[in-house]
């Protein structure tokens, strides 16, 4: 049986709100946390998906043309099999994205701070993303079949040279959360805060 203090740290890892917490400044105050659900940010990926499975239709397709040098004919061609290796390799984990999208999303914690926007993920390996009010667009909130929906709140065109099978946009969204208009409009605040007038307690 678990002792009593392993079993609290354990619930306070699998709580997004403690998780959260524990990524607090001084001073700074927690709005809105949540995890987001796997199944939908698996759906994120589909167009990975898709790049991955044409680029091994393509290596399918020089292979069995006979485009494919072998290896064991000549070293001259060892460069062309690595190169080959590499991007069917590369094309397969674009393939298996999803898979590993619905892993990582129940090690992972979006949250809205008084300051900031983050996205803590947890595997395979520790990340932590912050966005600070000058980094966030104007936030959209969307909705989905299943009753929970998505807010994208940075969407912005990349210059060629950062293009990757991901697209050629960088999007910063919350996939699969409840209330999605809510969290919008409090990423909203974060971006615009209301100024408040000194008149405004007079009486």
């Amino acid at each position: 049986m678990r002792p009593e203090g392993e079993h609290d740290l354990a619930s306070q890892a699998d709580d997004p709100l403690s998780v959260a917490r524990q990524e607090l400044e001084p001073g700074e105050t927690l709005v809105w946390a949540d995890r987001p659900r796997p199944d939908a940010l698996a759906r994120t990926k589909l167009p990975q998906v898709i790049r991955g499975t044409l680029g091994l239709a393509v290596i399918a397709g020089l292979h069995w043309y006979g485009y494919v040098p072998d290896f064991r004919a000549s070293a001259e061609n060892a460069l062309m099999v690595a190169f080959l290796v590499a991007a069917g390799l590369y094309c397969l984990a674009l393939v298996m994205a999803p898979q590993m999208a619905r892993v990582s999303a129940r090690r992972m914690v979006y949250a809205v701070t008084n300051r900031r926007v983050m996205i803590l993920s947890f595997w395979p390996f520790r990340t932590s993303r912050f966005f600070l009010p000058a980094d966030l667009d104007e936030p959209r909130a969307l909705a989905d079949a299943s009753g929970d929906g998505a807010v994208v709140f940075t969407e912005r065109k990349l210059p060629w040279w950062k293009r990757s099978a991901g697209g050629s946009y960088q999007i910063e969204a919350f996939y699969g959360i409840a209330d999605a208009p809510r969290v919008a409009a409090e990423i909203a605040r974060l971006r615009d805060p209301v100024e408040v007038s000194p008149f405004d307690d007079e009486d």
